[in-house]
């Protein structure tokens, strides 16, 4: 029998806050509503999405799925904006920067990333708080695998200096995708699981931008509590170098 999914459980989390924000939204900061849901997750023994590096911001990124699930599972921005202007101000923010992007508009896309960015550059960082939204939006039924490759296509010909950044955020999103496939039962052994890692790259676009099974083992335990008894039989867990620490979170 299939587990509870980690993500049905960051559904009702993110339900019962939007429900806290609304009706106190005077009495609540963006820092508590991070705090807030530090908490809910800590009472769940539920671990936020990310990759191998466990940043001192993880909460305040998560909070991008909170907002994911406000917008695009509720429509709650349309009736409570101004829960969303005081809470999910950097998420809408990425949220403009990306629709630039992809609307060929460059430089304007810059200049929102840059507002955002407490060093007020383009960086590493930033970068991948604006793809985690797509990535979040997929992973919870929001989107459409062609709207991710799509998005990572355009930022990784926008943003060529940050070309590192993009790539390790789509090993990022296959790994995900592989440990989710684990976890549900549908990557049920090694050959599988490499077919359809090197098959999910291609349909991306990024042939070359394959995680290691050791980086997929990683968050297949964090996110989706997969035992490393089933692991050890679908990875290659002995062998291969892991991915860098750069990794994003």
């Amino acid at each position: 029998m299939l587990e509870k999914s980690p993500h049905k459980e960051r559904i009702k989390i993110a339900v019962y806050l939007l429900s806290k924000f609304i009706h106190n939204i005077e009495n609540i900061s963006r820092n508590d509503a991070v705090e807030m849901l530090r908490k809910e997750y800590e009472r769940h023994g539920l671990k936020p999405i990310m990759g191998k590096s466990i940043p001192p911001d993880i909460f305040d990124k998560e909070l991008a799925t909170v907002y994911v699930i406000g917008k695009y599972g509720l429509s709650l921005d349309k009736d409570y904006p101004e829960v969303f202007k005081k809470l999910f101000y950097i998420e809408e923010a990425l949220e403009e920067a990306l629709s630039s992007f992809i609307a060929g508009e460059y430089e304007k896309g810059r200049q929102i990333l840059k507002s955002v960015s407490p060093s007020n550059v383009v960086d590493s960082n930033t970068i991948a708080r604006m793809l985690r939204i797509p990535l979040v939006k997929y992973v919870l039924g929001f989107a459409q695998e062609e709207e991710v490759a799509r998005i990572f296509k355009t930022l990784y010909e926008a943003l060529k200096d940050e070309e590192k950044t993009v790539r390790n955020y789509i090993r990022f999103f296959i790994a995900l995708r592989i440990a989710e496939g684990i976890r549900r039962g549908e990557v049920r052994n090694k050959a599988f699981k490499e077919a359809f890692k090197r098959a999910m790259a291609i349909r991306l676009g990024f042939p070359k931008s394959t995680p290691s099974d050791k980086y997929i083992a990683i968050i297949a335990e964090n996110v989706y509590g997969v035992p490393r008894e089933k692991l050890a039989e679908i990875l290659n867990l002995e062998s291969g170098q892991e991915d860098s620490p750069a990794s994003p979170s």
